[in-house]
């Protein structure tokens, strides 16, 4: 069971999740295939917010994970981002 403080908590800092979805979706934007760390190294915002921001919005369809690359500092194979199909 959930409770009544965590569902006060959620509704409480839905202004700054809009706001980190909007940061997230501009630079998404902006960027050129940004991962998700990508993303978080532009906004500031901590790597766990940026990806409840990106899957957000891609059930929003306002993005899509469009193909993968080497990060360049880790090295590892990750997923970038781009507008939504007909959006930016």
């Amino acid at each position: 069971m959930i409770e009544a403080t965590s569902v006060e908590a959620y509704i409480e800092t839905a202004p700054q999740r809009e706001l980190q979805r909007e940061a997230v979706y501009r630079t998404v934007c902006l960027a050129l295939h940004p991962s998700s760390s990508d993303i978080a190294r532009f906004t500031g915002l901590p790597r766990t917010s940026v990806c409840g921001r990106l899957r957000e919005l891609e059930k929003e369809g306002r993005i899509h994970k469009a193909a993968d690359k080497i990060d360049p500092f880790t090295r590892r194979r990750v997923h970038w981002y781009a507008p939504g199909r007909g959006e930016a």
